[in-house]
């Protein structure tokens, strides 16, 4: 079973009692509601997080580290530095395309 999945149904089952007419769809949970006239629908997606966080913390992405990195200390010497080689077919491939595009 999905991590989350029971937490998922609780949540589902508690936001399809609180507003009358709402249903599921698909993956969604559909809630209708009547907008200046307009019948609209607010699709909910519920999803687990991978990564919890604190109420009110840093608005970091989950997992980032918030150090931060000074490029100027850490120059790579020329052997640390990996140089791509184009292969002829890659040429050749490259060549067909921009034939085929007209460039």
């Amino acid at each position: 079973m999905a991590r989350g999945a029971n937490s998922k149904t609780i949540a589902t089952d508690i936001i399809l009692k609180a507003f009358p007419g709402s249903f599921t769809y698909d993956k969604e949970i559909r809630i209708p509601f009547v907008e200046d006239g307009e019948n609209i629908q607010l699709k909910c997606v519920l999803t687990c997080a991978k990564t919890n966080v604190e109420e009110n913390g840093e608005n970091a992405i989950p997992g980032e580290v918030s150090n931060k990195i000074n490029f100027e200390e850490h120059e790579k010497s020329e052997e640390q530095v990996k140089h791509t080689e184009i292969s002829e077919e890659e040429k050749e491939n490259l060549r067909n395309l921009m034939n085929v595009l007209g460039l």
